[in-house]
């Protein structure tokens, strides 16, 4: 069997469905791999990007050709039953989202109201099933802005972004980012039992003024040392020479944006054609350029950049440097 034909809407839907919301991980695999043999690939291929082997794959295909969606549900069979009903492992999700970061606690609990006890590895088991992944909590001062400006703004840069993906007008991002020996650590693939060390010290301080257009145009300014609203003014100033057409630049409110000496030049850059939009407090995501810092720092600059301040500069004007072939 090469591939299989779905000839009522209502299989395709409930297979992409499947797909994408089973809680059963196997389930969204053979409805994947059902898929792709609707779309014409080939068993050997599908197995390949499944994971998984041909024979399966081959046994899905012929199952939903003699039963249809119910073919690709396992046949009860024997084995070890269920330690926690239905019920009670939707109920131990809710446990694990109210202490996310301890399951020995819900254990704990799960034993004193249930009296089952189980593994760290089931209740892992259980994590998966309910879609729950164990990964870094954020910080957010999200709770702290207020929610109608935020969508107000939010509603104004959408029509703004369809005004400039229109040629009508520039949108552009603007922010200021720090960069010093002491690195953010990201994430990385180790090898079991060791640890990728990444040097760390003190330095000064090398800040990027940057300007983000939408389709990634780059303008940066590199200065050692602290930045002034005096210095913020004059590459508003070098950038608003460079434009050509009337241009928007989202700003945040730090204090070296609504200074006396940045407010009292807003009126001249506007005759120029550039505006300054600010956005409401705690609402980073507005400002698209905190996407750019965030990949310098996690992911493009090497770990040998915090060797030296030598190495962090090289590196950090290379990385500047290309941005002329982002577009």
């Amino acid at each position: 069997m090469l591939y299989i034909e779905i000839k009522d809407k209502t299989e395709l839907l409930t297979l992409k469905e499947m797909k994408k919301n089973h809680p059963l991980i196997h389930m969204q695999t053979r409805a994947r791999a059902l898929l792709l043999s609707y779309e014409g690939k080939q068993v050997k291929l599908i197995a390949l990007m499944c994971d998984c082997c041909r024979q399966s794959v081959a046994l899905w295909l012929k199952n939903w050709c003699l039963y249809g969606v119910c073919g690709l549900y396992d046949e009860k069979r024997e084995g070890r039953p269920r330690l926690l009903t239905l019920a009670q492992e939707m109920d131990a999700v809710s446990k694990i989202l109210a202490s996310p970061r301890s399951l020995k606690k819900v254990i704990h609990e799960i034993k004193d109201n249930w009296g089952v006890i189980l593994s760290r590895s089931t209740l892992k088991r259980l994590c998966k099933r309910g879609r729950l992944a164990w990964k870094r909590v954020r910080k957010s001062l999200r709770g702290k802005r207020d929610e109608a400006k935020f969508r107000a703004a939010y509603e104004n840069l959408q029509s703004l972004t369809q005004q400039a993906d229109k040629g009508e007008i520039n949108l552009v991002y603007y922010d200021e980012s720090g960069f010093t020996l002491v690195p953010c650590v990201p994430y990385a693939w180790q090898p079991l039992n060791e640890n990728i060390e990444i040097p760390s010290s003190s330095s000064k301080r090398l800040n990027v003024l940057g300007f983000m257009g939408r389709n990634c145009e780059f303008e940066s300014f590199v200065v050692e040392g602290s930045v002034t609203s005096d210095l913020v003014v004059a590459c508003f100033d070098a950038f608003a020479k460079t434009i050509k057409k009337k241009t928007l630049v989202v700003i945040d409110n730090a204090s070296i944006h609504t200074s006396n000496i940045f407010l009292e030049n807003i009126e001249k850059w506007e005759e120029m054609g550039l505006i300054v939009m600010n956005i409401p407090p705690y609402s980073p995501e507005l400002n698209k350029i905190e996407i750019l810092w965030r990949k310098i720092k996690y992911e493009w600059l090497e770990f040998s950049s915090y060797n030296s301040f030598a190495d962090l500069k090289e590196n950090l004007y290379y990385i500047l440097y290309l941005s002329k072939y982002w577009k």
